[in-house]
């Protein structure tokens, strides 16, 4: 990428870098892949390469499904935050990362772009007693 002057490079954080959680290891450590993709997208601009972060809220990937059904994560409540109602679902975080690949972000570089169904925006209004129901 170096030699052609052009490319692009998504990383994976978490919306854990926005926001504080019990995930006291993981969210740290993704916060380092969010800093690093800002100083590399600020190193390899001049290059004519791009370097973004994808930071996803929960998807429901096999490995969520497997923590649903053990009684690891309450789906209702994960549902109950965002406000479409749902949780993000795998082929959404990829299309993300598909167009920050692809020419149509060609002035996009350095940025976090959070995957979560408005979760960050949302999760406040629980204080209030959530969000308001459709009338």
């Amino acid at each position: 990428m170096g030699t052609r002057r052009a490319g692009s490079i998504v990383n994976f954080a978490s919306i854990a870098v926005i926001r504080s959680s019990p995930l006291h290891a993981y969210g740290p450590v993704k916060a380092a892949i969010l800093k690093l993709t800002e100083h590399l997208a600020t190193e390899w601009g001049p290059k004519g390469l791009r370097v973004n972060c994808v930071s996803p809220g929960p998807v429901l990937t096999p490995p969520m499904h497997h923590a649903i059904d053990k009684g690891l994560r309450d789906r209702k409540r994960m549902e109950a935050t965002p406000a479409n109602g749902r949780i993000v679902l795998p082929r959404e975080a990829a299309l993300s990362v598909a167009f920050l690949l692809s020419d149509n972000a060609s002035a996009v570089t350095g940025v976090n772009l959070p995957v979560d169904n408005s979760s960050l925006v949302t999760d406040a209004w629980a204080f209030f007693g959530g969000l308001r129901p459709q009338t």
